[in-house]
């Protein structure tokens, strides 16, 4: 079960098909004697899926429904932001949307297609200010840019070649629907700015849904299109020729750079009167895990203390019920209890 990786073709395509099935545990028996050293029992409680939250649900159907409807367009494509704090479960969602949006490319063609690449998955590169480097890692993604073999391509690969015209070619024969790009607060304003024009190419002419994913990414991507179409200048242009022709602009609000579809992930809140999220996503967890002693409402039962422990963050609860998960089968216990929740959340910072 080790993860391929994700930002390469023959990894995202093992994520899509992949099926992480528990463990099946016998009615009525108990633990075998090796079980503490089951590998894939083991490896499945590090392997949770990401349960749903009505935020993730509504992001999924949101992309899955712009790509059926810019598929038969390509007028009014818009991009799409999943944004907030860090650990709040951004990545997982892009990856969990981007695969339910390849099944469902791939049902309405019948099943997968040769030489089809319906979702393209990268990164934000290390360096983002030159253009040719976000060109290759959507490259890199289809197997244009082979992995170094030794020292001397590694140093022949400073001298980055455009792959514009190859990239384009096998994104549009391939017939790519969605493009991912993750990490996107490691890219400054300016940054964003010198490739918006070529992403406003892949939308515009191939008709390519993209989804931008970080941190502060609407903040990012909302002055990066202002300083790519210089919409200040243009603006203030507009209004003196309004006002010349004897019709005073009036202000217009919102500004059509902030009409940007975002999807805002914030830490889960403790169940209110009218919210039980946090609880819903514990008894997610509870129906994953496979533990021979489970209790009934083993997490829900200490829902208070896993929102104080985690903050209702996601990537943190997620972290402290697979831990507490492997903790048991580890020390037999075969159940999740203050203990192994104790054990799980020593290495958190309080």
């Amino acid at each position: 079960m080790r993860p391929l990786p994700l930002f390469q073709l023959t990894g995202w395509t093992h994520f899509v098909d992949e099926e992480v099935k528990p463990p099946v545990l016998a009615a009525g028996s108990s633990p075998a004697t090796d079980r503490k050293k089951d590998e894939q029992a083991i490896a499945y409680h590090r392997h949770l899926r990401m349960v749903p939250t009505d935020a993730t649900t509504y992001m999924q159907e949101t992309v899955v429904e712009a790509i059926h409807r810019n598929s038969g367009g390509r007028d009014g494509l818009m991009d799409q932001v999943i944004d907030g704090p860090p650990g709040t479960g951004k990545t997982c969602l892009l990856r969990a949307m981007g695969r339910t949006a390849q099944k469902e490319i791939e049902a309405t063609t019948n099943g997968r297609q040769k030489n089809t690449i319906p979702v393209v998955h990268i990164t934000t590169p290390a360096d983002p200010e030159p253009r040719v480097n976000w060109l290759w890692e959507i490259g890199s993604y289809l197997g244009l840019n082979p992995e170094p073999k030794n020292l001397q391509e590694v140093l022949d690969m400073r001298k980055h070649q455009d792959v514009t015209l190859p990239v384009n070619y096998v994104l549009e024969t391939a017939q790519t629907r969605l493009l991912l790009i993750d990490d996107i607060n490691r890219a400054s304003p300016q940054h964003l700015a010198n490739v918006l024009p070529y992403f406003d190419y892949l939308r515009d002419k191939l008709g390519i849904s993209i989804v931008f994913c970080g941190t502060g990414a609407s903040h990012r991507l909302h002055q990066a299109r202002i300083l790519a179409g210089d919409l200040i200048r243009v603006s203030e242009e507009n209004r003196v020729r309004l006002e010349r022709s004897g019709r005073p602009a009036e202000p217009v609000s919102p500004s059509p750079t902030a009409l940007l579809p975002v999807t805002w992930l914030h830490p889960l809140p403790l169940d209110t009167k009218d919210d039980e999220t946090f609880r819903r996503v514990l008894a997610s967890f509870e129906a994953d895990l496979s533990l021979y002693r489970l209790e009934a409402n083993a997490l829900s039962k200490h829902a208070v203390t896993l929102h104080q422990r985690t903050g209702g963050y996601f990537k943190a609860l997620a972290y402290v019920i697979s831990t507490a998960a492997v903790i048991a089968i580890h020390s037999g216990s075969e159940n999740i209890t203050m203990k192994e929740i104790d054990a799980a959340t020593a290495q958190l910072s309080p």
